[in-house]
């Protein structure tokens, strides 16, 4: 597996989408010309197969974000601020990326925040939520 991200959490990734670091996005599939989204089949460390849509927009900065499955995902992991993720491409045993015909699976990882009187620890610099 080739991690492609980590990220603490923050609202807009616990409450409407996940914001992936522009860093990564070479790291994704490339898509045609005109094509902004893309389907992502991402497992979970239960092998859940979740379905996430990954954006981008048209002009200007070009910051992807993560939608589809994601907020049931996100529910269903009891995820909250401060919480980290990390977000995995799988490959095969020998090198080559996993996949069925054309589609390219990831995995995600998550590592809960301890939070002590809304004080988040663990994951970095302690900061109040």
């Amino acid at each position: 597996m080739e991690l492609m991200f980590r990220k603490s959490l923050k609202w807009t990734d616990v409450h409407a989408r996940l914001l992936v670091p522009t860093k990564c996005l070479n790291k994704f599939p490339r898509t045609s010309e005109g094509v902004h989204t893309f389907g992502l089949q991402v497992r979970d460390a239960d092998g859940s197969l979740w379905r996430f849509r990954c954006a981008v927009r048209k002009t200007g900065y070009r910051k992807p974000v993560l939608s589809g499955d994601w907020h049931r995902f996100v529910v269903s992991k009891g995820l909250s601020i401060g919480d980290e993720i990390k977000f995995y491409k799988e490959h095969h045993d020998d090198g080559q990326e996993s996949c069925t015909g054309a589609q390219q699976y990831y995995r995600v990882e998550v590592k809960k925040a301890l939070v002590v009187f809304g004080v988040v620890f663990g994951l970095g610099t302690p900061y109040m939520i």
